[in-house]
Formats: structure tokens, C-alpha cells, sequence
């Protein structure tokens, strides 16, 4: 399946059912008056977050979205059954615009939702409630009402989709820095490795176990170059996808440094993410160098005593060397955001438990 982070759809709510219009007619009981029922509602759309999706490609396939219509009153005071509601899941780390159009036909959206927290419930269209029937309507002088409410009609919303990525760590490099290689170590995801620019072209997302079962889940965001910022390479399609990243781990590749100001290749890419959002340049950073293995012994010395100083990581995601070090580091980076959100989190008081929300 194709990773797309971005789609438009259209959703729309069930219809309430009709009121029944009914007069009881009986042998014992000739004027037995009105026994109409009321409609059933009709089904909400309701969105629902899920971490087992990683991508809104079906949406780019389907596009269309409506709840079923209540069913109508009947006769004998019955009512109509209410249509079930109409659960839409999408990937978690989803956001959810309303796309709204005036009389010249310019369209504007905003924010109506957004899915950071799996299973997370947002109903997007309340469907229509369901007329009453005319027993509702019997009073002193209308003993006998003919008539009934229609059901209330849904409600129609076009809606755009985006989704950035979740991931606690997010790999970052220029192209052959060789993230692909490294995320392939230390998890399970298969991404498509070579020796040419550009090999990822879609975020690969890989799931990393420590000995009590903790998760820890590393992005690989592909397209960053110089210029990224202004949409060269596959710049502004990926960068998104980085402000959903708890911390960075920006990697180099030996054979791209320049061997008397090796740090000064991070700058690159720290200055792409400055300009496409200020905030992304105060994220927390491990840096690695890769490749060490293509450095003959008194070039990596030298290399080593240049940044001796820095807190780099030296490693050759080929063959492992150092890589069970910086993964060591990783997990220390992550319990401490872990803990330090946490106290954050009971200064603060306890969140709201409940996780529905109506759009």
C-alpha cells in the first residue's frame, strides 16, 4: 500500500425518520384516536483515531462517507429504530480540517479535530434527529391530528485529512546519510536501501523493544536537503512530519564532512528546519556520524579528537560499530521526556478521562 498524507473526503450524516401519521381504528375501540410513532435518528459519522493505520490511502480511493437514515414512525405507537452510527477510523496523528465554501466559491477550512491520542472518538456529523408521529400533536381541540414531523436532515461536511506521523524519535539526514540502514539494525522495518539520492521516498516507521517491553517508534524522514525549507527535494511534502517527533537524532554520513569542520554539516539541515518552523530548531538532538567504516584508522582518530568535545556518535550502521551505544543513548533521551512530561503532567492536574469529543 502506497503511504499518502493527505486526502479530501466528503461525509455526511443519516437523515432522521419520518413521524407516523396514524389513527387507531379498532372493532371494540372505533375512536381509539391517534397511535402514530415517532422516526428513529438518523446514524452520526463519528471519526475514530487507530494506531494499526499508517496511512490515509483508502481515502484517496473512497471519498464519499454517509451514515444511514433512521427508519420511519409506524402505526400502534412503534417507533422508528435509529440507524446505527458510522465509524470512520484513520491513522492516529491525523488532523482533521473542515473545508467551507462562499458565494465566489473561494474555499477556507479550519481545525476541527485532531487525533494525537489513539481510539480518540470525534463526531464529525450528528445525524438527523427523527420526527414525531401524530400522537404527539392530540389536544383538547385536535382530537384526531392527521399529520406528523418530517425527520431532520443530516449533516454534509467536506472535510480535508492530514496526517503527520507520531513517532518518538525522528531519523534526519541528507540523502545516503544512511538512516534506511540504521533503522533497519535496530527494528524490524525493511525500508529499500541503495547508492543513489532519494532511496526513501516515503517516511519508514520502525519499532524498537528495550528488555521491560518498552516501545520506542523511530521515523525515517526522507527528502531533506538544502532548500528542503522552500520545497526543494521532497522538502515541505516530509518536513511536517517532523514537528510530531519527540526528539532528533540527526545523522551524517563520514564521506559527506568536511574533515577540519566536521559539526559544521549539521548546520544544513538545522538551518531548513529554523525556517520552515523556529520551533523545530530547539528540538533535542543526538548527532551521529555513520560510515566510519569507509575512514581509514588515522582519519577516524582525528576525526574522534575534532569532536571529541561535542557528544557525537560515532557509528557504521553497516556493520554495527557503535550502535548499540547510540541506541543506549536514545532510550536515556526518551525516559527522561518521558519523566520530565510526566512531573509536567501532575503539576498541571489530571487530563479530562474522557476521550470523545463533539466537532
Amino acid at each position: 500500500m502506497r503511504f499518502v498524507d493527505e486526502a479530501t473526503i466528503k461525509v455526511i450524516s443519516g437523515k432522521g425518520g419520518n413521524g407516523c401519521a396514524s389513527l387507531l381504528r379498532e372493532a371494540n375501540n372505533p375512536k381509539g384516536g391517534p397511535d402514530g410513532g415517532d422516526g428513529g435518528r438518523g446514524g452520526d459519522v463519528i471519526l475514530r483515531a487507530s494506531s494499526r493505520l499508517m496511512s490515509l490511502y483508502d481515502f484517496r480511493l473512497k471519498r464519499k462517507y454517509a451514515a444511514r437514515n433512521g427508519q420511519p414512525g409506524m402505526g400502534r405507537d412503534r417507533y422508528g429504530r435509529a440507524a446505527d452510527d458510522l465509524y470512520i477510523d484513520l491513522p492516529t496523528g491525523t488532523l482533521i480540517f473542515e473545508v467551507t465554501e462562499d458565494e465566489d466559491g473561494n474555499e477556507t477550512e479550519r481545525l476541527v479535530a485532531d487525533l494525537v491520542n489513539d481510539d480518540t472518538e470525534v463526531v464529525i456529523c450528528k445525524g438527523g434527529q427523527g420526527g414525531r408521529g401524530n400522537l404527539h400533536f392530540k389536544s383538547s381541540v385536535n382530537r384526531t391530528p392527521r399529520y406528523a414531523e418530517e425527520g431532520k436532515p443530516g449533516e454534509e461536511k467536506k472535510l480535508r485529512l492530514e496526517l503527520k506521523i507520531l513517532a518518538d524519535v525522528g531519523l534526519l539526514g541528507l540523502p545516503n546519510a544512511g538512516k534506511s540502514t540504521f533503522i533497519s539494525q535496530v527494528s524490524a522495518a525493511r525500508p529499500k536501501i541503495a547508492a543513489y539520492p532519494f532511496t526513501t521516498l516515503v517516511p519508514n516507521l520502525g519499532v524498537v523493544e528495550d528488555e521491560w517491553f518498552n516501545k520506542m517508534v523511530i521515523a525515517d524522514i526522507p527528502g531533506l536537503i538544502e532548500g528542503a525549507s522552500q520545497g526543494q527535494g521532497l522538502g515541505h511534502t516530509f518536513l511536517k512530519h517532523v514537528e510530531r517527533t519527540r526528539f532528533l537524532v540527526h545523522i551524517l554520513a563520514a564521506d559527506d564532512l568536511d574533515m577540519e569542520n566536521p559539526l559544521d554539516g549539521y548546520s544544513i539541515i538545522d538551518d531548513e528546519l529554523a525556517d520552515y518552523n523556529p520551533e523545530l530548531a530547539n528540538k533535542p538532538q543526538i548527532r551521529v556520524i555513520n560510515k566510519i567504516d569507509t575512514l581509514d584508522q588515522e582519519t577516524l582518530e582525528n576525526l574522534r579528537d575534532k569532536c571529541q568535545d561535542s557528544g557525537v556518535f560515532f557509528i557504521s550502521a553497516l556493520n554495527g560499530d557503535g550502535v548499540d551505544e547510540l541506541l543506549d543513548a536514545m532510550w536515556d533521551r526518551l525516559r527522561e521526556l518521558n519523566r520530565t512530561e510526566k512531573e509536567a503532567e501532575n503539576k498541571t492536574g489530571d487530563p479530562d478521562d474522557d476521550q470523545r469529543e463533539s466537532a
